[in-house]
């Protein structure tokens, strides 16, 4: 019997053999209709139900696979993993056909959208009315993201470029080798439009030489509320033009400081920092005044080259990075999430450039904590030797423990000083 089977079976697949090879070798509809390369019959189907799509392809730029209805090139047609049935992640799916930009738009500063894989931020995936599939055209894409730019859209002198919606003439849309994503770095990119030995924009310089001068320093790439796009805040001697008080002006070289460093800051800022103060900030003791101050203008209070959390994270990224990854950091009310609420800049006569002593500064804002830890300087840490505080058991910046404490407080960080027969720390309470 299993002989007879085994026989049946083999003259049935012999039978089927020439029908497999007939359909092997037939050509395909899609070569003889003339079809796109890459479109499936497929496409009016999905149309037939997806009628948006069917109004997205029809606009004037259509996505290629869309308009070819290669729909199943970018989703699966029964299930997926990933939303929209679409077959891949985003970013993974459009470099599967614009994989040789991968490379380009990867690299150098790269614009948020590309680098969290959102390309569909930017661009329609059916079709769209603005050549390169773009959602909007001109400042309306860019300042749908950009808050700061789209406030500066409404100031009264704003930038040529900027007011016209062409970004893209200053700024690369995927990435860049150069800060902000720009075409190129300041002066080689304002020299475009602006020839820096035109004798007109030389004497409204004061006769500087400006060929290699930083623009941005003094100018805001975007608007401001001065003439000329300056900033806002602006250094007094920059302001009177007297250039002589910093600068050798009758020389051959006018650019040229009489003086480097903090000596010349110090001419008038004497009392910076103050001569009782112990603890100076380290860009303060080694006269690096230019390490958080801008020398002619600034859009930030006390001529800083950035906001005041900003310049502060310039130097001090791992506190930065510590407070953004935490469990439990410190939240600060200024909105500019500044240091200076706790931090002095210059110098200070506590540890840390505190305001005031460790206690006390917290104290500042938490003045109506309650806890019967006790505090002060007749209680001493035996790991460290020094006062207890508010910071003997809290991270001020943040940690992985409740209320940014320094360790588990299930007995945990109590154990580092006590032990379990009693206290250890400084005198006893009934004492």
């Amino acid at each position: 019997m299993s002989a007879m089977r085994t026989r049946s079976s083999l003259v049935r697949a012999a039978a089927l053999l020439p029908l497999l090879l007939a359909a092997l070798l037939a050509p395909r509809a899609g070569a003889q209709s003339g079809a796109q390369p890459g479109a499936h019959e497929g496409g009016g189907d999905c149309l037939r139900c997806h009628e948006q799509v069917a109004q997205q392809v029809a606009r004037p730029v259509p996505h290629d696979p869309a308009a070819t209805g290669a729909c199943s090139d970018c989703h699966s047609p029964h299930a997926a993993r990933y939303p929209h049935l679409l077959r891949s992640p985003e970013r993974a799916l459009c470099f599967a056909c614009h994989g040789d930009k991968a490379g380009e738009y990867l690299s150098g500063q790269v614009h948020t959208p590309v680098k969290e894989g959102r390309c569909t931020g930017c661009h329609e995936v059916h079709g769209a009315q603005h050549d390169g599939l773009l959602v909007a055209d001109g400042n309306a894409l860019c300042l749908g993201c950009h808050e700061t730019q789209h406030q500066d859209a409404a100031r009264p002198v704003v930038h040529g470029p900027f007011k016209d919606g062409a970004c893209l003439d200053c700024h690369q849309a995927h990435s860049s080798p150069h800060e902000a994503q720009l075409m190129a770095p300041s002066p080689a990119l304002c020299t475009v439009c602006h020839d820096a030995t035109d004798a007109d924009l030389v004497q409204r310089h004061a006769g500087m030489p400006i060929a290699d001068t930083q623009c941005t320093g003094c100018h805001a790439p975007h608007a401001s509320a001065s003439q000329g796009l300056l900033r806002e805040v602006v250094h007094p001697p920059f302001a009177e033009g007297s250039c002589d008080m910093c600068h050798m002006v009758d020389s051959e070289t006018p650019q040229v400081l009489q003086m480097t460093g903090a000596r010349l800051c110090q001419t008038c800022h004497q009392d910076t920092p103050p001569p009782g103060d112990a603890v100076v900030h380290a860009p303060v003791a080694a006269g690096e005044c230019l390490t958080c101050h801008a020398t002619h203008a600034s859009s930030h209070e006390g001529l800083l080259v950035a906001g005041t959390r900003a310049t502060c994270v310039g130097c001090h990224a791992e506190i930065a990075r510590r407070v953004e990854t935490s469990r439990s950091a410190h939240v600060v009310d200024d909105q500019d999430g500044s240091c200076l609420g706790c931090h002095r800049p210059h110098s200070s006569a506590e540890d840390n450039l505190l305001t005031s002593g460790e206690i006390r500064t917290c104290l500042v804002c938490h003045e109506n904590q309650r806890h019967g830890h006790p505090l002060g300087s007749d209680r001493i840490d035996p790991r460290t030797g020094k006062s207890i505080t508010c910071v003997t058991c809290h991270d001020p910046h943040g940690t992985d423990f409740p209320m940014q404490l320094r360790g588990d407080q299930s007995r945990g960080l109590c154990l580092e000083c006590h032990s379990q027969e009693g206290p250890s720390v400084g005198q006893d309470r009934g004492n």
